[in-house]
């Protein structure tokens, strides 16, 4: 048989492992019975192939692994390649012979279900089986098997190129740590004297708290799975009592999700009930302008960015990655999120509408793949323009001098699962100025623990000469570091 040669693609694993973990229509997978025992198999194992391309050997990349105990087999022996409906297998090593039902594969030759494979004479065997009708289809593998799958498949190859990635990343990290560090040593004296100063009372505090929230808890969840079943959506949302800023502060959260593959197929999930999706559901907080600007932290609306912000072995982490993948490898993502406020207003919009900074993003192609990363920098904002004609006063001006000492307030909407979201309640804190103006883009402060991530997106205020509020910032992802409003006007 003529070989039209071989050659590991992207579009063969990741793009392939992409399609694979949000259901393409219609795709099918293989299985590799493992016949002999190795330290990565156990002898009898079946293990299910979601991807277009895998190889088989002793090297780490290799997607069917052997140890070195098996001499004979080579770091890249061979191949199983998708060619239209059939797959087919490839030789790949130049000293050790492959072989199909006993027969040496000189180039390459189509597999049929049943047929057993050999890495060279007398070396690891597998069964090639192919699952019949509906049981066949990708889409048939729960969706943390299809996750967990493409980590193996179609990252596996490419784990240099994540890996550099995520050394960018933590470099700029520990930049910004150390600066973070060396603030809160400054204001540790500071803090010290105050926390002695209210630790008796807020124990006291805690203790009447923990027993009344046991209670809201139980009641609480009882109603979201009554709301979860009957598929309602929240109507109204506690706020903090004051008008000026409960009429414009809005809990987000994901709808659903496009998906564009790079054939041009689309595919459209439903992410609110937090269901069996590959896409998946975040919250975050958004506020209304008195320009008519929309304000939120742009991971809130391309978390996809930030994928490497989730541990590795978490479901998330790999669905933000198959995102981040998509996106930059010819397919397109489009999230619809909903924002709702305490006074029961609520509108719609999509990740494709916000402006957002992308200056400072990493984009690193190795090996063929793409990838990029957003910074937990100063660019982490984004805004949409609206027609609404009413909202929060803000100042410029003050958010790039406000001095150390400064009061400010934030109120926003910590993370959550999908079911709380029928009952959540925001939060609102105060910290004070760390240091004069801004530093490194961001209006520093010293209480770390009142503004976290948990809110991002929430607008932060402090009073003017008039005694009211006016948003001088936003909740970033970075503790103690809060992004000036000035940013998305320059």
């Amino acid at each position: 048989m003529e070989t039209v040669g071989y050659k590991r693609t992207l579009s063969g694993s990741v793009g392939s492992g992409v399609k694979s973990v949000f259901g393409g229509n219609g795709r099918r997978y293989y299985i590799l019975e493992h016949r002999v025992g190795s330290q990565y198999h156990k002898a009898g194992e079946s293990q299910k192939i979601i991807v277009d391309q895998i190889e088989l050997g002793r090297d780490p990349k290799c997607q069917v692994r052997f140890d070195e105990s098996f001499t004979t087999v080579s770091r890249r022996h061979a191949a199983i390649v998708k060619d239209g409906d059939n797959w087919k297998l490839v030789q790949l090593s130049k000293t050790n012979t492959t072989y199909l039902n006993g027969r040496p594969v000189a180039n390459e030759w189509y597999l049929q279900n049943g047929d057993e494979i050999q890495l060279s004479t007398n070396g690891p065997k597998l069964g090639f089986i192919v699952p019949q009708g509906d049981k066949s289809l990708v889409k048939s593998i729960g969706l943390s098997a299809r996750l967990d799958l493409f980590r193996q498949q179609a990252l596996r190859p490419y784990k240099r190129a994540l890996a550099i990635i995520c050394s960018i990343f933590a470099v700029a990290l520990i930049v910004g740590g150390y600066f973070i560090f060396q603030t809160n040593q400054d204001n540790v004296k500071l803090n010290k004297e105050l926390k002695q100063t209210n630790e008796e009372l807020e124990q006291y505090k805690e203790e009447a708290k923990k027993a009344s929230k046991e209670y809201d808890k139980k009641i609480s969840d009882l109603k979201n799975r009554i709301n979860v079943a009957e598929g309602k959506i929240p109507s109204r949302i506690p706020g903090i009592g004051i008008d000026e800023i409960d009429n414009y502060v809005y809990l987000i959260y994901t709808k659903g999700c496009k998906i564009t593959m790079d054939d041009g197929s689309t595919t459209w999930y439903n992410v609110t009930t937090g269901e069996d999706s590959p896409v998946p559901f975040w919250i975050g907080t958004g506020f209304l302008l008195n320009d008519g600007r929309f304000v939120t932290s742009r991971r809130t609306i391309e978390n996809w960015c930030f994928w490497n912000q989730y541990d590795d072995d978490d479901d998330d982490y790999t669905g933000l990655q198959a995102l981040n993948l998509l996106k930059n490898n010819g397919g397109s993502v489009v999230y619809t999120f909903e924002a709702v406020s305490p006074k029961g207003d609520r509108f719609t919009f999509r990740s494709n509408e916000f402006k957002t900074f992308r200056d400072t993003d990493e984009k690193v192609t190795e090996e063929g793949i793409k990838m990029s990363l957003a910074h937990l920098d100063a660019n982490n904002i984004a805004y949409i323009k609206t027609s609404k004609k009413n909202g929060l006063p803000f100042d410029t001006k003050t958010s790039n001098t406000l001095k150390k000492g400064i009061n400010v307030t934030f109120f926003g909407y910590p993370t959550t699962n999908a079911a709380s979201i029928y009952s959540i309640s925001p939060e609102s804190g105060e910290s004070k100025v760390a240091i004069d103006g801004l530093k490194s883009g961001f209006i520093y402060t010293n209480n770390g623990d009142e503004m976290t991530f948990r809110n991002s997106g929430s607008p932060v205020f402090c009073k003017n000469d008039k005694d009211k509020y006016v948003v001088v910032g936003v909740v970033s992802d970075i503790t103690n570091a809060v992004i000036p409003i000035s940013r998305i006007y320059k």
